[in-house]
């Protein structure tokens, strides 16, 4: 029997009444099982929710006593994050990461591939690499401190590079399942954590103006609708179709708005392949093609609003492109 199912004796039963639960809340605290504690104040909710002062003051007891569990090497390694948090965000975060250990030579995240996690590099080395030809060239160092991942985990984007553990690596991450989750607990701490990626990330700024220089294939804003279908990996046609704007067109990809609800859904379509069908009018003028494309990234924008972003996978003819962008509202 555990020795914090009752309020007194071995055998003195289940705390009843708000007092003895809140007793119970202690004593588990007390002997460390945070767990436990928790479940009792979750009966404490649903058999009492008046008792204000009892509910009150086992959560700051729980709380203070995660927090005095969290690694304080961790804490003050992050502290510049820790510090914008209250004591709840603090713990919400902390627990919500995975710790891992990673042999050196393992590929954590590879460029043109899907990633969901954040990355707190506690020690060792990271390379990040970029190809250049037939090579790859290191574009980045990353260590103690820094953090991995960061544009792929705000965003909805497939890996810009490759990232690769030099030397044995203890890291942390939060999957971005977890931070899904924190909406009705911790309604503000997603984005305290965003503002911390935007100030204090390293590789993704690296790699935008690569990516900048190396872009050849101009973009055109156009005025069209462009009807969806997902391909399976045989190339078939799956699900039903889905429409949207179009918002710009190059002769290597596209990009268009869409709605949906959900940032989960939104999500499932990225590194899918689809069938496009292209249709612009104006007046009594036409313009219709098809193309298949990968999806590259999604962008979330106002109101259910997501840009989808999608690479062809045969480039259109330039003479097509050109056509498309005669067209106006």
């Amino acid at each position: 029997m555990s020795p914090i199912s009752s309020t007194g004796p071995a055998g003195a039963g289940v705390p009843k009444t708000a007092q003895e639960i809140f007793t119970a809340i202690s004593a588990a605290i007390r002997l460390g099982d945070i767990a436990h504690a928790q479940k009792l104040r979750e009966l404490l909710l649903t058999a009492h929710p008046m008792a204000l002062v009892e509910i009150i003051k086992s959560a700051d007891l729980i709380e203070e006593e995660k927090l005095a569990r969290i690694d304080k090497n961790h804490l003050a390694l992050w502290d510049k994050l820790y510090a914008s948090l209250s004591l709840e965000e603090k713990n919400c975060l902390y627990y919500s990461l995975i710790e891992v250990v990673v042999p050196p030579g393992k590929v954590i995240l590879a460029q043109g591939g899907f990633n969901t996690k954040l990355f707190f590099i506690d020690s060792g080395e990271v390379l990040v690499y970029l190809p250049k030809g037939d090579k790859q060239t290191v574009i980045a160092k990353l260590g103690r401190g820094d953090i991995l991942g960061e544009y792929t985990f705000t965003t909805i984007s497939l890996c810009s590079a490759t990232a690769v553990s030099h030397s044995e690596l203890h890291l942390r991450y939060l999957a971005s399942t977890s931070a899904d989750s924190w909406e009705n607990e911790q309604p503000g701490l997603y984005a305290k954590l965003i503002d911390f990626c935007i100030q204090y990330g390293k590789v993704d700024e690296i790699i935008r103006r690569k990516q900048l220089e190396k872009r050849t294939n101009e973009r055109y804003a156009v005025v069209g609708q462009v009807s969806a279908t997902l391909l399976d990996k045989e190339g078939k046609r799956i699900g039903s179709q889905f429409r949207g704007a179009l918002s710009d067109l190059s002769v290597a990809g596209t990009c268009f708005m869409i709605k949906c609800s959900k940032k989960t859904t939104a999500r499932t379509l990225l590194a899918r392949h689809a069938f496009l069908s292209f249709s612009f009018s104006q007046g009594a003028a036409e313009l219709t093609f098809t193309a298949v494309g990968k999806v590259t990234g999604v962008s979330f924008h106002l109101y259910n609003d997501y840009g989808v972003h999608a690479r062809f996978v045969k480039q259109l003819q330039k003479e097509l492109v050109q056509k498309a962008i005669l067209f106006k509202k």
